[in-house]
């Protein structure tokens, strides 16, 4: 229990860092299912409802604000490795806000040779604890608040687009229960700050409803102030974006992620995570 902190997948996809219907509201899903060395499996998904603003700090469509209410629910099996530790839960219950701003406006069609986009929208978000005291199933050790931040970006030339994340920064508080350690003391163990560098999504617009390419993230847990071990984790595998379903308000985004590289306390694992919205 000591060599990781619980953390939630949260992925870059293509396309994501844009605004979204200028005073519209949308629902949004973001499953995930993850297999780690030997046989730990874990499926689960994030659901909310999110508003968009029509305006933003300038009164124009050029920025923009977005306020979600969100929260996972799912099943590990074999949850840290430990036999029977299998169960259903629920987990990150949070709200957060994030600002878009268009810098760079474009003044050709999407996709065109001349075309030219550049989106920046800071993002903050609080989870609350989720209140599971036991040690098994999803869920168990994400009773406590943390804090996360980053600044989204998108930036699309032509029919390159890409999605990155330079610096995304989540600081855990205090679980609000004690845990059992490997010498039978009682500890409430605090995450600290964890930090994921280059979370990026960048892709190749093969068709005018669909973007092919890649996803890379590279992730330090219980980096400072934490009383876990650090542990690493570099991720890279294919990513897409399809949007086919525009008429409708429907976005899909997934990708396949294979560990490239993990700390010696952490085991390799292989994951698929998506994105599905749809604007009402």
């Amino acid at each position: 229990m000591l060599s990781v902190p619980l953390h939630a997948n949260a992925d870059e996809f293509i396309g994501f860092g844009q605004a979204g219907v200028p005073g519209g509201w949308a629902l949004e899903a973001f499953p995930v299912f993850q297999h780690t060395s030997p046989n730990s499996n874990s499926i689960y998904s994030s659901f909310n409802p999110a508003y968009f603003t029509e305006t933003g700090f300038t009164g124009t469509h050029r920025d923009q604000f977005e306020f979600w209410i969100n929260g996972s629910v799912g099943y590990s099996s074999n949850n840290y490795g430990v036999p029977g530790a299998s169960g259903w839960g629920f987990a990150y219950p949070n709200i957060g806000i994030e600002y878009y701003y268009n810098v760079v406006v474009p003044d050709q069609p999407a996709g065109s040779p001349g075309y030219k986009t550049f989106w920046t929208s800071p993002t903050f978000t609080v989870v609350f604890p989720n209140g599971k005291e036991g040690n098994n199933g999803f869920g168990a050790g994400a009773n406590q608040y943390s804090f996360g931040f980053n600044v989204n970006n998108y930036l699309q030339i032509g029919r390159i687009g890409i999605t990155f994340n330079p610096v995304e920064l989540n600081y855990a508080t205090r679980n609000l229960n004690a845990t059992t350690i490997a010498n039978g003391e009682m500890v409430k163990l605090k995450g600290g700050l964890s930090a994921t560098f280059m979370d990026v999504a960048a892709g190749y617009q093969v068709r005018d409803d669909l973007f092919l390419g890649i996803h890379h993230a590279y992730s330090i847990y219980g980096w400072r102030d934490s009383d876990f071990a650090e542990s690493r984790e570099g991720k890279i595998g294919p990513s897409f974006t399809y949007f086919g379903f525009a008429k409708y308000g429907l976005y899909v985004s997934g990708n396949i992620n294979f560990d490239y590289y993990v700390s010696s306390n952490l085991k390799r694992s292989i994951s698929v995570t998506m994105a599905i919205v749809k604007n009402l």
